[in-house]
C-alpha cells in the first residue's frame, strides 16, 4: 500500500483520528488544506484535530487554505518510518525543493504544531499496513 492510494488515505484518516497526541494538541486545529501527491490531489478537512473528510481530486471550486505539494517519490521518502535526510520534516523538505507550500501560509503557521504531528502520523500508517 503506497501513500496516496485510496486504501492508504482511508487508513491515514483512521490513524490520525485515533492519535492521542492530536486529540490533545488539535483541539483548536480546524482547517482545510490541499495535499498533492504527484498527480493526485486531496482536500483534507480537519475539525478539532480530526480528519472529518477527504475529497479526492477536488474541483477548482473546492476551497482550501494552504497546499502542500510533492512528487510521489518525495512523499514515499517522507512517509518512511525513518525518512532519509531532508525528508524528515516539512520545512527541511521544502527548503531542499522536495516539497512545495503555497496558499495562506499564516493559516499553516497558526496550526504548525498540529500540522507537523498530522504529517508525522503518515509514518505510522506505513507501520500499521505493511
Amino acid at each position: 500500500m503506497h501513500v496516496g492510494t485510496k486504501e492508504w488515505m482511508g487508513q491515514f484518516q483512521k490513524t490520525v483520528n485515533n492519535d492521542q497526541e492530536l486529540n490533545v494538541i488539535g483541539k483548536y486545529f480546524t482547517t482545510k488544506f490541499l495535499w498533492q501527491i504527484g498527480p493526485e490531489s486531496y482536500v483534507i478537512e480537519v475539525l478539532e484535530g480530526k480528519i472529518k473528510n477527504i475529497i479526492s481530486n477536488p474541483t477548482p471550486l473546492e476551497p482550501w487554505k494552504f497546499a502542500i505539494r510533492g512528487t510521489v517519490d518525495a512523499w514515499r521518502k517522507f512517509t518512511q518510518p525513518t525518512p532519509p535526510p531532508m525528508y524528515h520534516e516539512l520545512f527541511a523538505a521544502m527548503f531542499q525543493g522536495n516539497l512545495q507550500i503555497d496558499g495562506d501560509i499564516k493559516e499553516l503557521m497558526a496550526n504548525l504544531r498540529a500540522m507537523t504531528r498530522l504529517l508525522d502520523v503518515t509514518r505510522e500508517v506505513q507501520l500499521t499496513v505493511a
